[in-house]
C-alpha cells in the first residue's frame, strides 16, 4: 500500500465514522455533508470522492459492519443447518447473538441507525432488507422449515418486527436499562439479551402452537 493509498483509506474511514455517529444521534436527513465533513475533519470534496453523493455515503455506513454480523450470523446458521433438530429460539439466537458482537465492538451507533432506517418507511427499509436477504438466504430458508404453510408475508412482517426490535434495544442499551430498571444497576446487558432472546423467539414463532415443538430440519 502506497502513503496516498493509507492517507485515502484513513479518509474514508473517518467519514465513514463521523457519519454513522451523525446519522445514528440526528437522523439522516438532518445531516449534511458539510456537518460530516467538519465531524471528520476532511472537506467536502473528500465526500464526494469518496463516495459521490450523501445517499452512497449511507449505503457505505450500512454496508460497513454488515460483512461482520453475515460471519457471525453464518457460523451459527452453519451448525443449525447441520443439527438434526432446531427450534425458534436457535434461530432468535442467529437473529440478535451476531448483532451483540457488533455492539461489544463498538457499533452501538451503527445499530441505532439501522433502527430509525427500518422506522423511516420504506426507503430505509428496503435499504436493510435487501441487504439481510440477500446475504442472509439460508438463515430465511430454516425460518421457512419451521413455519410450513405461512404465508411468506406473515413471514416477512415477523423477520421485519423481529430485525427492528433487536436494533431498537441493543442500539441503546441505557436507555432500555433506563426504562426497565429503577436501579440500573440491577438490569445488566446480558439480562436485557436474555429477555430480548426470548421476545424475538415468540415473534418469529407466532401463536405459540406453531413454536411449541422443535421441527426435523433437512
Amino acid at each position: 500500500m502506497t502513503a496516498q493509498e493509507a492517507v485515502e483509506g484513513s479518509t474514508e474511514r473517518r467519514l465513514l465514522a463521523a457519519a454513522e455517529r451523525l446519522f445514528a444521534e440526528h437522523g439522516v436527513g438532518a445531516v449534511s455533508l458539510r456537518a460530516v465533513m467538519q465531524q471528520a475533519g476532511t472537506n467536502v470534496a473528500a465526500v464526494h470522492y469518496h463516495f459521490g453523493s450523501k445517499q452512497a455515503l449511507l449505503a457505505a455506513v450500512v454496508r460497513s459492519r454488515i460483512d461482520q454480523v453475515t460471519a457471525e450470523r453464518d457460523t451459527i446458521v452453519k451448525g443449525l443447518a447441520d443439527a438434526d433438530v432446531i427450534g425458534f429460539h436457535d434461530l432468535a439466537g442467529a437473529l440478535v447473538r451476531p448483532v451483540v458482537v457488533v455492539l461489544e465492538s463498538g457499533g452501538e451507533h451503527w445499530l441505532r441507525l439501522l433502527g430509525g432506517l427500518l422506522r423511516s418507511g420504506p426507503g430505509g427499509l428496503a435499504e436493510i432488507s435487501t441487504t439481510f436477504l440477500d446475504r442472509n438466504a439460508e438463515f430465511v430458508r430454516l425460518l421457512g422449515r419451521l413455519t410450513p404453510g405461512t404465508a411468506p408475508r406473515t413471514l416477512g412482517f415477523r423477520l421485519t418486527q423481529a430485525m427492528s426490535i433487536t436494533l431498537d434495544v441493543l442500539g441503546d442499551v441505557e436507555r432500555t436499562r433506563a426504562l426497565m430498571s429503577a436501579d440500573n444497576d440491577t438490569w445488566s446487558r446480558q439480562d436485557i439479551v436474555d429477555d430480548l432472546l426470548d421476545v424475538v423467539t415468540a415473534i418469529l414463532a407466532g401463536p405459540p402452537a406453531s413454536g411449541s415443538t422443535p421441527t426435523t430440519a433437512k
